[in-house]
């Protein structure tokens, strides 16, 4: 079987580009560093910084990241937590490994106050009872109470797949599409419905039978995939970033009334502007529900791919598959995620390098703030052959769900969220041309995934959380 052809500038593999349910412009070459790419066409409104980033010290630049002033408790570390549905195959962790670790934010005195992850995830395997399927999925919350978004969809995902399993074997893409849109749905009209307009969370499912693979992206959490080719490492995304600043998305926001502005200086993320007051730093995720009349949709952009492994140790195929929040692809290119990886013979091992890595690569770019970062890493092949006929009623499986960081109850960290809390004072629109101001808290505005203007007074804020020292 030929594997899916690259979509960087380096060698392409041999065999058939992938299926794409919903096509949309391609992402950025694996082997460019910065995720984020602006089009050449692209002619979103312009945003004019009150203040130059060449004029602002270290400090201006970092407290430039926050968005609100106020600190959080965080969980306790748990990468991983296993439900009581175990089954009696467990997780080889030299072919698959995960890894998650909390963000952090600036505090008084040089200090780093640690906050609560809001980055979930789960591994299903076996799924639906047998050894040749697989379901991976990464949820990256954000707002307020961002990690009820993403913990929700880790708990409610696999469920709708399990029970919905025949048209999932039928049409992948069609099931895929309607249970993650009816997750969504769920979210904003369910018991979470009271805070589901000011949070919500990215989703990157990967679903895998036999050899082959399909990838539901909504937002900017990203799936890759590592081959050698003709001797060399590439590395090929499965997913795109859904940024809208992207031509088709925003063509989409603004045909619902949504304001797009572009990305800036010191790494400020294009946004899609509701209301004139929330901006949102992409243009795809679930919940958000005050983001929803201006474009911004759950719908997954579906991606078929077909695994071909490697016939021999040195041979060319795919190697190994990255599901990852964007804490991994802020500083590190999926090539460079590839080659790291590649330095490793164990998953888990290899999971730990990668996000230590990252971890890094924002201390140094950002000193002593940091996004929650989480990783999944699956060696390649991870399932049984493609002829093997290995299910629940010959081997007596349960499905095996593994949780990515199950967390505490306590107030989320906005590092990651494109929705913030509701505003304060007034709800007077705010002029596209302040937007990203840099005096005005500017750090949240050009680092987090969503930014809120408040009134003048953000006590009611500052006491929802204590100050953690990390």
């Amino acid at each position: 079987m030929g594997c899916a052809s690259s979509k960087s500038n380096a060698e392409e593999p041999t065999g058939s580009a992938p299926e794409k349910a919903n096509p949309m412009p391609a992402a950025a070459p694996a082997a460019a560093a910065p995720k984020v790419e602006t089009t050449p066409d692209e002619t979103p409104p312009a945003v004019q910084p009150t203040t130059s980033a060449s004029t602002l010290d270290a400090d201006e630049v970092r407290n430039q990241r926050m968005s609100v002033r106020y600190q959080a408790k965080e969980l306790e570390e748990r990468a991983l937590r296993n439900s009581g549905r175990r089954s009696s195959a467990p997780f080889d962790k030299s072919r698959i490994g995960t890894h998650t670790r909390h963000g952090v934010m600036p505090g008084p005195r040089g200090s780093a106050n640690a906050k609560i992850n809001q980055d979930r995830g789960v591994l299903c395997w076996p799924f639906h009872g047998t050894l040749n399927e697989a379901l991976l999925c990464v949820f990256d919350g954000h707002g307020p109470k961002g990690e009820k978004a993403s913990e929700f969809c880790m708990t409610t995902l696999p469920e709708m797949l399990e029970a919905d399993h025949a048209a999932l074997a039928k049409d992948p893409v069609e099931c895929l599409s309607r249970n993650i849109i009816k997750m969504d749905e769920m979210f904003l009209t369910g018991e979470h419905k009271n805070i589901a307009m000011s949070c919500g969370t990215t989703s990157n499912v990967l679903f895998m039978s036999g050899a082959e693979m399909w990838v539901a992206c909504s937002g900017d959490s990203r799936a890759i995939k590592a081959s050698r080719v003709g001797g060399k490492l590439i590395a090929q995304d499965l997913s795109n970033d859904h940024k809208p600043d992207l031509p088709l998305e925003q063509a989409r926001i603004e045909s619902k009334g949504g304001t797009v502005t572009p990305s800036g200086p010191n790494g400020r993320p294009s946004r899609v502007w509701a209301n004139g007051r929330v901006g949102l730093a992409m243009s795809r995720s679930i919940g958000d529900g005050e983001c929803k009349g201006c474009g911004v949709i759950p719908d997954p952009e579906i991606q078929k791919f077909t695994i071909a492994p490697p016939k021999s140790e040195t041979g060319d195929g795919d190697l190994f598959v990255i599901v990852a929040s964007d804490g991994v692809w802020e500083f590190i290119s999926s090539q460079e995620a590839a080659e790291i990886i590649a330095g490793t013979e164990h998953a888990s091992n290899a999971c730990e390098v990668l996000v230590q890595e990252a971890a890094e690569r924002w201390r140094k770019e950002e000193g002593n703030y940091r996004d929650d970062i989480t990783a999944i890493v699956t060696f390649l092949p991870f399932l049984e052959a493609d002829g093997d006929e290995a299910s629940a009623d010959d081997v007596h499986f349960d499905v095996d769900a593994t949780y990515i960081n199950v967390g505490a109850p306590g107030i989320s960290k906005m590092a990651s969220g494109e929705m913030s809390p509701p505003v304060k004072g007034t709800t007077a629109p705010v002029a596209a041309s302040s937007t990203e101001s840099d005096e005005d808290e500017g750090f949240a505005r050009r680092r987090l995934s969503v930014t809120n203007h408040f009134g003048d007074n953000d006590d009611d804020w500052e006491s929802l959380g204590d100050d953690v020292e990390v």
